[in-house]
């Protein structure tokens, strides 16, 4: 419908966090590479490193078996599909139409990833935060993601561990600097 907002779902930390995130230098390559390679979910990368990063801890395997069982079904049925769609569209820009219906495209797959975080953040209402030291936030990270990919069923060679490292020090540096600024 014209004149209405594109993204009416709630705030949550997690996104804004997510967002601000997704912008440091490696980190949307990182993640999009272990997305395309690896078929993993950005949403559960950015969420392991989350729950490490704000002092949440680590999460259990269980916990993740639920949360990618819980996401699955959207990601498969709603996200994947919008992600095609937009990069179907990339590749035909010449086609009349094509860029304007690309933008209209990305603005729903960000608004299904903001659902999808949301989903995650609701599935693992237990976790508080609290203040811990930066190696900490960045081992848990860590752990997370390494739990994350081992509960997908996945086995990751030295590189991609190396990436997943990097990606944790990414998302967690700088966090307590800003903290006392």
């Amino acid at each position: 419908m014209p004149g209405r907002p594109v993204n009416e779902l709630p705030a949550h930390p997690f996104w804004g966090w997510s967002l601000e995130i997704y912008g440091r230098p490696g980190v949307e390559e990182t993640l999009l590479d272990l997305q395309d390679r690896l078929a993993l979910d950005v949403n559960l990368l950015l969420f392991a490193c989350w729950t490490g990063a704000t002092g949440r801890g680590r999460l259990s395997g269980s916990q993740w078996a639920l949360l990618i069982d819980g996401t699955a079904d959207w990601r498969a049925n709603v996200v994947e599909p919008l992600r095609a769609v937009r990069r179907h569209l990339k590749s035909h820009g010449d086609k009349p139409g094509a860029a304007v219906l690309r933008e209209r495209v990305m603005a729903l797959e960000l608004e299904a990833e903001h659902a999808a975080q949301l989903a995650i953040a609701g599935m693992a209402t237990d976790m508080g935060e609290s203040g811990v030291a930066a190696a900490t936030q960045i081992a848990d990270a860590s752990a997370n993601l390494e739990g994350c990919i081992a509960a997908a069923g996945l086995s990751l060679s030295d590189g991609d561990r190396a990436l997943l490292n990097s990606l944790a020090r990414g998302c967690c540096g700088g966090l307590q600097a800003q903290a006392q600024g």
